[in-house]
Order: C-alpha cells, then sequence, then structure tokens
C-alpha cells in the first residue's frame, strides 16, 4: 500500500514533469515502512514544483549540498536501490520504489 502512495503522489506531479527528476522507495517491512526518496528540482525553490499535487505538504522536504559526501551518497543509493536506507538509527532494507521522469 506505501507503494501506492508514492505512485498516486507521482501522478499528480505530472503537470510537474519538466520541473522534476527523482525516485521514492519504500524501506522496511509490512506494517513496518516508510518513504523516502531524492528529487532534482529546477531552480532554487521546490514549493512550485510539488504544489500541483494536493497532498505535497504530507511529506518533509530537506534541500541536500551537492559537495556533501553524504548527500552524494544518498542520492546515489536512491537512484541505484543498493544499499539499505538508515532511519531512527536502524538499517532496512529498500522494499520496492517507483522512478518519476
Amino acid at each position: 500500500m506505501s507503494n501506492n502512495l508514492v505512485g498516486g503522489f507521482f501522478a499528480r506531479l505530472q503537470a510537474s514533469t519538466k520541473y522534476l527528476f527523482g525516485c521514492g522507495v519504500v524501506y522496511g517491512e509490512n506494517n513496518n515502512n516508510g518513504i523516502v526518496g531524492a528529487f532534482l528540482v529546477r531552480g532554487q525553490d521546490h514549493v512550485p514544483a510539488f504544489d500541483v499535487a494536493p497532498d505535497w505538504e504530507s511529506y518533509e522536504f530537506t534541500k541536500l549540498d551537492a559537495s556533501s559526501k553524504a548527500d552524494q551518497d544518498f542520492v546515489n543509493n536512491m537512484w541505484a536501490w543498493d544499499e539499505p536506507v538508515i532511519a531512527n538509527g536502524e538499517k532496512k532494507e529498500i522494499a520496492d520504489g517507483k522512478v518519476f521522469k
């Protein structure tokens, strides 16, 4: 069901396909999972690209620093799904995900 949330959110973002590229993943197991992802946004402000989706405020957005090794590793993992996600200090395996393009 969490993967359906990601798919529905991506469907509502279709008006912003010229401004966004990214990936959302579901980590964890049934009844104990979460959603995380990384997006490239055209420009410096993410709000105009995401506010086309009525539920965009349900998610927390953080601007990443391209010069930070930790942020680079996070983005690489979001696009490759190679490593577990660290959530609340615990490693959780990536169960599924979707790419927005």
